[in-house]
């Protein structure tokens, strides 16, 4: 028998109901959410669902978990890379995704997926910027201008997400890096580097 990680049924199914209850988490709050909503929405019976989850609770812990360590794991396969040169990646995966986004973004989510999000990108600006410019990350001005710039990156990716995708992947990543260029100049002048 297949390992359980590895089974491609098993990924399959949990891949449908990972998509359908960011659907729902689009439409209404996750403790408004009910296994047999859930399993319906899936089309899979409430035996299947139980077959890898606990509760609600616990398929969107493990959803959560998914999201940020394959956001950490693209990231950090970048290495070094700047901003502007990992954001096609990271683009991609949202755009294979859309739902998951959707769900971050969304006004009824209320749960800290986004602020993990946002906290991750803030640690790892402060890695690449302290790496790639010498700056002190324990520096007042710095960390003002990393949290005005993840929080800057993350609203106009919400934003893009919310519209339907409206605008091109493209135009959003070279408004971004046009951005980041112009952070980064900024905190390079002030610093004196």
């Amino acid at each position: 028998m297949a390992d359980k990680k590895t089974d491609r049924r098993t990924l399959k199914t949990r891949k449908a109901i990972f998509e359908s209850l960011a659907e729902l988490l689009t439409e209404k709050e996750l403790r408004n959410i009910t296994v047999q909503e859930l399993s319906d929405k899936a089309d899979f019976h409430r035996i299947t669902f139980y077959k890898h989850f606990m509760d609600v609770y616990d398929a969107y812990d493990q959803l959560e978990e998914l999201i940020l360590s394959d956001l950490m794991l693209i990231i950090t396969e970048q290495g070094e890379k700047l901003n502007y040169e990992v954001y096609p990646v990271v683009f991609k995966y949202i755009t294979d995704n859309p739902k998951y986004f959707r769900m971050i973004f969304s006004p009824h989510n209320t749960s800290t997926l986004y602020q993990k999000v946002l906290k991750m990108v803030e640690g790892l600006n402060r890695v690449i910027w302290s790496e790639k410019y010498g700056v002190d990350i324990k520096d007042d001005l710095v960390s003002c201008v990393i949290r005005y710039h993840s929080n800057g990156c993350l609203s106009i990716i919400a934003g893009w997400v919310l519209s339907g995708f409206k605008e091109s992947s493209d135009f959003i990543i070279k408004t971004l890096s046009e951005l980041d260029k112009n952070t980064q100049d900024y905190l390079s002048a002030r610093l004196g580097k």
